[in-house]
């Protein structure tokens, strides 16, 4: 209503107004800028403003009544307005007005229904049936309008979704609310299915989803949190997910499991006798070698080996053996498509999820001790300076001799002579690389395992241990001899490069080498991916690619038929727009899977803290914006803030003792805080 209407109800007027969807009968007492002091038929008193108000009479109650005198005959005008409204038949009205493209008012309305005097009680009750009428009329400036044939079948179709959704919340409320009270209750029947896929929807996305609103409602109706922890413990209490779900997967939407069709291509495969029956006649058989593998102690699929014998004129020959997935899994083939659309093999705490089903990734592919394996070779001949002399690149067959880990080779590397020549040789190739311009920034690695008891495990490891220094470099030179050969032949391929590495310019001074290890890494340019050969500054190689784990990387694979292909035919099996399209591909999913690995591994970390119950914890403040402090939690490598204050101000670089204030792994939460006067610890 406008002021001036406002201002034209007098005292004694009968209102009308919604409340709680219901129409409401009231009388007006008075009137002040714009509200109304209103008595309705439930005896209450309220102050309303005027854009509440839908229909006011012309008839006035008579201001002597006394309150309940009042209150009676607001009733009584309610209920004679409720019996004309049961006589109004809608669709009669609508078949008299359809086509109509002007609106009528509700008195013109009652004119067309009734046949009486029209009073202030038929224009009521006609609005008011209008106003709830959902299906032939809708309302818009004062007026009704009759709605078309289509669009009363489309509000047709609404109304039975709306009275579906509303048995949906009914339902589903009460048996949600069973759940939550570990109650139990049947599930509404046909409606299990899809209550658990909106609640896992709602958990994982949150605002974002699709089913948010009704889910919150869903929610509310039962009494329960409207947060998407409580759509979380609700799954759980359901047996759908448990305690340690990864969400990050389902968030992502990584598929854990590998589809039919390709498990039995995979087991088929797994059975044949492929290798012995194999042609191998344009292969090297390099069975005799001795060749070991290194791998860490959880390892199952061994995609790499070396092997090392010296040869008549002093020099050694050092073999990178790979093992030759491409020779199974061809283009476009059920397992290359599942191949290409998982990127890599995830590891994660609590598990893996391979790229290649495990009764080939670790059967048939992997480099198992003792058995005849295809493979390609990368053979170089170096002197005791790791000067390369001669390499070639070949199809071969190997035999592993032994499996070693990268704990037994550190322990044997100085009493074994094959692995202190291949230790020895491996440094000079890092040398020489650092000679070229290699920037080598190791990090300490933080390896967590998670039981089938759900006991967790941290380790440190150092990467500058004479296995892993041993493993690298080899490796590297195996894909630097790859990359050479493709460039130098013109072949496109998935290279990586990586622009000038910045040095650093912020020297401030701190007595852990891990300061200006994280700082400096951080300056890096980011590795990328293109299909011609570009430098790769931290490694100090010129042009640079990946072949070294077909097994675990889909790129790998690709690069490894590439070379094959080369090899063979001096051609490129991929176009450059082809890899061009792979790249970008890969690359979205590949972010998917650092984000879940990280995200993941951190969920572990704070289990771990939280298991071992930890008060304080080493810090290693990385920077100070003059509110907080930005640290490396230096045991663990993860990162967090502190707030800061004048009691605890704290310099770059120095390690601080820090105190958990909050800890929540589901989510993702660790609060720490300074201590007063924070020391160096």
């Amino acid at each position: 209503m406008s002021q001036q209407e406002v201002q034209e109800i007098s005292p004694g007027t009968v209102l009308e107004f919604f409340e709680a969807k219901e129409i409401i009968c009231g009388v007006c007492l008075a009137s002040k800028n714009e509200r109304l002091n209103v008595l309705t038929q439930q005896n209450r008193e309220i102050n309303l403003a005027a854009s509440r108000f839908i229909h006011s009479g012309s008839q006035l109650l008579s201001m002597q009544l006394t309150r309940d005198e009042m209150v009676q005959r607001l009733n009584s005008i309610a209920a004679q307005r409720k019996a004309l409204m049961e006589t109004v038949i809608v669709e009669e009205l609508w078949s008299l007005i359809e086509g109509e493209e002007e609106g009528f008012t509700a008195r013109e309305c009652a004119e067309f229904v009734f046949a009486e005097v029209i009073t202030d009680h038929h224009v009521a009750a006609m609005q008011r049936v209008l106003l709830q009428e959902r299906l032939f009329f809708h309302f818009k400036d004062g007026k009704f309008f009759a709605n078309s044939q289509e669009k009363i079948d489309q509000r047709r179709l609404e109304i039975e979704k709306e009275r579906e959704k509303e048995v949906q919340i009914d339902e589903g409320s009460a048996w949600l609310k069973a759940i939550w009270h570990r109650k139990s209750c049947s599930a509404p029947s046909g409606l299990e299915e899809k209550l658990i896929e909106d609640l896992k929807s709602f958990c994982l996305h949150g605002q974002e989803s699709p089913v948010f609103p009704f889910v919150k409602e869903l929610l509310k109706k039962a009494d329960i949190p409207q947060q998407t922890q409580s759509a979380f413990r609700l799954l759980v209490r359901l047996g759908i997910w448990h305690e340690n779900e990864n969400l990050y997967l389902h968030e992502q939407s990584i598929p854990v499991d590998f589809p039919e069709r390709v498990t039995i291509l995979a087991d088929r495969l797994a059975a044949s006798n492929v290798i012995s029956s194999s042609d191998k006649s344009g292969r090297k058989d390099l069975r005799e070698l001795p060749t070991i593998t290194i791998d860490s102690a959880q390892s199952r699929d061994f995609d790499d080996a070396l092997s090392l014998r010296t040869l008549e004129n002093g020099l050694h020959e050092v073999g990178v053996h790979i093992a030759d997935v491409a020779e199974f899994v061809a283009p476009g083939d059920d397992l290359d498509s599942e191949a290409e659309a998982r990127v890599s093999s995830i590891y994660l705490p609590d598990g893996r999820i391979t790229m290649i089903p495990p009764s080939l990734s670790e059967g048939l592919f992997s480099l198992h001790a003792g058995e005849d394996r295809l493979a390609l070779s990368f053979i170089m001949h170096l002197d005791d300076d790791g000067v390369i002399h001669h390499q070639e690149i070949c199809p071969s067959v190997v035999n592993v001799h032994r499996q070693m880990t990268y704990h037994e080779v550190n322990e044997r590397c100085q009493e074994d002579q094959a692995l202190r020549i291949l230790h020895a040789l491996a440094e000079n190739l890092r040398a020489q690389r650092l000679a070229r311009g290699a920037v080598i920034l190791p990090l300490p690695e933080i390896q967590v395992y998670v039981n089938a008891a759900g006991m967790i495990q941290v380790s440190r490891y150092e990467k500058e241990t004479p296995s892993q220094i041993m493993v690298s470099e080899w490796m590297i030179a195996a894909n630097g001899l790859a990359a050479s050969y493709l460039a130098q032949h013109q072949i496109p391929a998935i290279f990586r490069g990586q622009a000038e590495c910045k040095p650093e310019t912020d020297f401030t001074q701190s007595e852990h080498e891990l300061f200006r290890i994280y700082r400096q890494r951080r300056l890096f340019a980011r590795a990328e991916l293109e299909t011609s050969p570009q430098p790769h500054c931290s490694l100090g190689m010129p042009e640079y690619t990946t072949i070294t784990s077909p097994i675990r990387r889909y790129a790998d694979l690709v690069v490894q038929r590439q070379l094959k292909h080369a090899l063979t035919t001096g051609s490129a099996l991929y176009g450059e727009d082809a890899l061009r399209q792979l790249i970008i591909r890969l690359g979205v999913t590949q972010a998917k899977i650092f984000l879940v690995q990280r995200k993941w591994t951190r969920y572990w970390l704070l289990k771990y803290l939280e298991q071992e119950d930890m008060q304080t914890l080493n810090a290693l403040v990385l920077t100070t914006n003059g509110r907080f402090a930005h640290l490396l939690i230096a045991d663990y490598l993860m990162e967090a803030n502190a707030p800061l204050s004048e009691k605890n101000q704290v310099r770059r670089g120095e390690m601080v003792k820090v105190k958990i204030d909050r800890l929540n792994p589901r989510e993702d939460l660790l609060r720490v805080q300074l201590p007063e006067f924070a020391k160096p610890a």
